[in-house]
């Protein structure tokens, strides 16, 4: 990957984070449109692209919230997720 090509994702990182801070936003408005005009990436690949980088951030940091206050219950959580990948495997 090329300075110039992680200067532009750096870029587009912060403006989608600031528009969504400020606005309110889903950063996705921002990210797939600038992954296809700037970087040439694919409709597909800057939709899987974009749901990649948004789930550490607002998923995992989100469970972390509720896990600290005690209420998110991990056993349940991975049950579901265990029948949940094998249900959108055989579902796609």
């Amino acid at each position: 990957m090329s300075v110039t090509m992680i200067l532009i994702l750096l870029l587009i990182g912060a403006a989608a984070g600031f528009a969504s801070g400020f606005v309110g936003v889903g950063g996705g408005i921002i990210i797939v449109p600038a992954l296809v005009f700037f970087l040439g990436f694919s409709q597909h690949m800057a939709q899987g692209t974009s749901l990649a980088l948004m789930l550490p951030p607002i998923g995992l940091l989100g469970f972390y919230n509720y896990y600290k206050s005690g209420n998110a219950n991990i056993t349940a959580a991975l049950v579901i997720a265990a029948a949940f990948i094998f249900g959108a495997y055989f579902g796609s």
